[in-house]
């Protein structure tokens, strides 16, 4: 199938459902989606790595967690992504990578800018066809 994502309307906040044929698929598809509001993905070379750990008690405080360590990199370092990979997903964490490069005004047109990720409408599930997830961003 491959993984997808689409953006919601939402008054204050922007939603993104993201589809995969597995749940780290639609993880990967959902900061996709994310990178998408901050600017163009396609503009983002993958000069520099990043590796994540992320705790949570449950689904959706580690996909929380995993949204607002992209954000943190962003906020600190000046660090945009657009390739992620899921290395493991346990009841108790996540880990993976990031790959991107430092924002350059030139060559990276800043869209919209996101706060933080939050738990308003979040849902993961299984269906049919895969995974869905849903999140809102606060921007």
């Amino acid at each position: 199938m491959g993984g997808e994502f689409q953006l919601l309307e939402h008054p204050s906040d922007i939603g993104i459902l993201a589809r995969g044929t597995s749940r780290e698929e639609a993880l990967i598809e959902v900061s996709k989606g994310m990178t998408s509001i901050m600017t163009d993905p396609a503009r983002i070379r993958s000069a520099e790595e990043r590796v994540f750990h992320v705790t949570g008690s449950d689904d959706a405080s580690q996909v929380i967690n995993w949204l607002n360590e992209i954000l943190f990199y962003f906020d600190s370092e000046g660090l945009i992504f657009a390739d992620f990979a899921v290395d493991a997903w346990t009841s108790q964490a996540i880990d993976g990578r990031a790959k991107g490069e430092h924002v350059e005004a030139a060559r990276h047109e800043l869209r919209t800018a996101v706060k933080a990720a939050t738990y308003h409408q979040f849902e993961l599930k299984e269906t049919a066809n895969g995974w869905e997830l849903r999140v809102f961003l606060d921007i």
